[in-house]
Parts: structure tokens; C-alpha cells; sequence
């Protein structure tokens, strides 16, 4: 059996990659090891599907490759990705440049590329796993596991099958094995957008609670990396949108072996000039009551109940008993609550992965330099977006980009580069 490209995995990079080459003309197939095209798309933006983001820049991409993933973006940019959802009747909504389908619904966008894929009568060979992959001259012959046939000949082939991250959807790291007995560097996987665990005392006083705070990574002393938004206290850590956005950086520097702190500011959008006054205001005004209950109107009860501990009070004790130093004090570590991070949530939690495929082991079109006709697409690849619609974007850019070359491809070329 013998077809023009196959493309390993079923995911957002593999349909779009996978589209675009029967698209142009070539005898395309899917391999994909689940039951089920598209599954992790089901899961992405709370099962809204944040297909991608109006604000789209170079600094969204967090590791040194970011200037390679824009070169991608740029060749199917959000606008292009917008029409192409419209040509299969999805329609987009936005929220602050955020990009959702007008249902709302992630099965919305899975059931367009499985649609489109089925109109384009692509074959797609569920539950089989690709053993091995020869060269064979101008061809690459797979041994395949699962299949009615064991063997099946391709002139071109694109790796789209996804990171280590979230394997009860289907990312369970296999393609980095496969990759990897091409010759092609892969850079150690790391959990990325996850939450960070910590043995901060009294940290199980605030669980439960949600906060608008700033968090900054320390890592060896040296800042790298700071968010804000929404921050969940939770009885192992910290999670939440910013702790996601800022995982990546402490997950490589605890890898490398250096001390990660994260400091989390929960009164981010005033002075401690001015949270110093609220709370003179607040215990002064509210005697009668305890420590937790007078700044109740400023934060949530169990963060009071935390931060008392930490500073060696109660905060049951009565709010007549607070005098200015302690007020200082009070302010001056909810500007600054400090974690020691031990570790971090694992690939079961994490959204996506941070290394990969080297882009370095790449040319300019996703294509192995060393094995003409092998392309790369999606989370396989060494690029990480921060949450918000970028890691998609870049599995459609890439499926794209990956798809149309390798239909451009033809054997000569091929054989010219070798």
C-alpha cells in the first residue's frame, strides 16, 4: 500500500497538515493510535476551544525559538486561520482578542476538520502505532502495529503526533522516540502551562481561594519571568492562568538544579503605601471584630488566615489589638508572599509541553535537514506558547506550513538535496 504522505497523529496539527496535502492533490492518510481524531481539542479552553488570539507576537512564544515560530505564524497568520474555520461554517467570537467558536463548544472545531477530512476522503487508521520507519531511496517504508496491513510505502511524511502532555488524550511522548532514531536532536521534554508545588508552611490556611495577584519566578535569586491574573491557592501550591504562564521557567530552572521561589503580590494593582492605609482603616474602623473579619472587605477571610500565621499572629485575635507596625508588616508580605518551589504538577496536568524536536534539526519549511521529505508540526516541535489560543495557532500554522511543502516536494528535489 503506497500513498503520497502520511501524516502520524490525528490531533489539530496532524487534521490541518493532513487537509492541506489531499488538498493539493496527494494520496494522504492518518495514522493516529487512539480511537479518535482531535481529542485534546475537546479539552482546550475549559471545552470552549480558544482556537486562537488577535494579539499575536513573538513574546507569546516562550523559549529561544520564538523568532522561528513567527516565521511559521506569518505564513498562516490568525487571519488565515479565521477564514479557514468560516470556510467550514465556524464562526468566531472574541473576547479581548481571545478566539473562540461562536457555540462555544471545542466539538465544534473537531467536528470541522473531521468533516472536512471525511469530505476529502482521507483514509485514517485508528488504534495504530507506527513501530518503524526505513528509508528506502526515494520512499520511507512504516512498520505499522494495529493496522489490516503491516507495511505501507510514502514519498513524504509529517510527524504531527503531539508532546508528552495530557496523555489521556492521546500525547503520550511516543513520537519522540520515533524522531529520535532519525538522528534528530530532541530537546528533554518538560511539563509547561502546569501548576508549581510548594512546602511553604500554612499554605493549606488558604485553599480554595482565588485572588487577582502577580506572581514573579526567582530562580537562583534572578527574576525570569512574571504574570498576573487570577491566582488559585491551593493545599500543594499555586495554579491558576499566571502560575500556568510562568510554570515553564521554574520547571527548566528546577531541572538545572538552581532554588525557585515564586512571589506572589495579592494586592498587584495598588501601592503598599496605599494597602498599608486600608488596613489601618479597616482594623481601626472594625475593632469590635477579629483580624480576619475587619479585612474581610480587602481579601478573601482563609488569605488572612494565612497570612497572620505567617507572620507570627492569629487571625482570630481581636482587630483592636493591631497596632501600625503590624499593619506594615500585614502589607508588606501580601505584597510579597513567598513559595519555595519543590516541584511541579506532571505531564497528566499540563496543557503542553516545553522541548522537542530541535528547530535546529529544521529548515525553513518544518522539513528535516538531514531526511528530506520528513516534516514536523504541532507540540512535537520545540515551541511552547504561553495560554490563550497560542499553542493552537501554532498547530494550525504548522500543520499549514508542513502540509503545503510537503506537497511541493517532489522526489527529484528531494533526491537533489540528499
Amino acid at each position: 500500500m503506497s500513498f503520497d504522505c502520511v501524516v502520524i497523529g490525528g490531533g489539530a496539527a496532524g487534521m490541518m497538515a493532513a487537509i492541506q496535502c489531499k488538498e493539493n492533490n496527494m494520496q494522504t492518510v492518518i495514522i493516529e493510535h487512539t480511537a479518535k481524531l482531535g481529542t485534546k481539542i475537546l479539552k482546550t479552553g475549559n471545552g470552549k476551544c480558544n482556537f486562537s488570539n488577535t494579539f499575536m507576537t513573538k513574546e507569546m512564544y516562550q523559549n529561544n525559538n520564538a523568532d522561528y515560530a513567527m516565521g511559521i505564524i506569518n505564513r498562516f497568520n490568525v487571519d488565515d486561520t479565521i477564514h479557514f474555520f468560516e470556510n467550514l461554517s465556524v464562526y468566531k467570537k472574541e473576547r479581548n482578542g481571545y478566539l473562540y467558536p461562536r457555540s462555544e463548544m471545542a466539538a465544534s472545531v473537531a467536528l470541522a476538520l473531521t468533516g472536512r477530512i471525511q469530505a476529502l476522503d482521507i483514509p485514517v487508521f485508528f488504534e495504530t502505532s507506527v513501530k518503524r520507519i526505513d528509508n528506502a531511496g526515494s520512499e520511507y517504508v512504516l512498520q505499522l502495529e494495529g493496522a489490516k496491513t503491516n507495511t505501507i510505502k510514502t514519498k513524504t511524511v509529517i510527524f504531527a503526533c503531539g508532546s508528552a502532555a495530557s496523555p489521556s488524550s492521546g500525547s503520550d511522548g511516543s513520537g519522540y522516540k520515533l524522531v529520535k532514531k532519525f538522528g534528530v536532536k530532541v530537546v528533554k521534554p518538560l511539563p509547561a502551562l502546569t501548576a508549581l508545588e510548594s512546602d511553604k508552611k500554612n499554605m493549606k490556611l488558604a485553599t480554595g481561594v482565588r485572588a487577582y495577584g502577580n506572581v514573579k519566578i526567582m530562580a537562583a535569586g534572578r527574576e525570569v519571568s512574571q504574570d498576573t491574573g487570577e491566582i488559585q491557592f491551593t493545599d500543594y501550591g499555586i495554579s491558576g492562568i499566571p502560575v500556568f504562564q510562568v510554570s515553564r521557567f521554574a520547571v527548566r530552572a528546577l531541572e538545572e538544579g538552581q532554588r525557585v521561589e515564586a512571589l506572589v503580590d495579592v494586592a498587584a494593582d495598588i501601592s503598599e503605601e496605599e494597602l498599608v492605609s486600608m488596613i489601618k482603616c479597616a482594623v481601626g474602623t472594625r475593632k469590635q471584630q477579629s483580624v480576619s473579619e475587619s479585612l474581610s472587605g480587602i481579601f478573601n477571610k482563609k488569605l488572612v488566615m494565612m497570612i497572620c500565621k505567617d507572620i507570627g499572629i492569629e487571625g482570630n485575635s481581636s482587630a483592636s489589638d493591631i497596632d501600625d507596625d503590624i499593619c506594615q508588616k500585614l502589607a508588606r508580605y501580601m505584597k510579597s508572599l513567598r513559595y519555595h518551589i519543590t516541584g511541579y504538577k506532571g505531564n497528566d496536568y499540563a496543557q503542553v509541553c516545553q522541548g522537542g524536536v530541535d528547530v535546529s534539526e529544521l529548515n525553513e519549511n518544518l522539513e528535516s535537514i538531514d531526511n528530506p521529505g520528513i516534516f514536523f508540526a504541532g507540540e512535537l516541535v520545540d515551541i511552547d506558547g504561553k495560554c490563550g489560543g497560542y499553542n493552537l495557532q501554532w498547530a494550525w500554522s504548522s500543520g499549514f506550513v508542513a502540509g503545503k511543502c510537503a506537497a511541493q516536494s517532489s522526489i527529484g528535489e528531494r533526491e537533489k538535496r540528499i
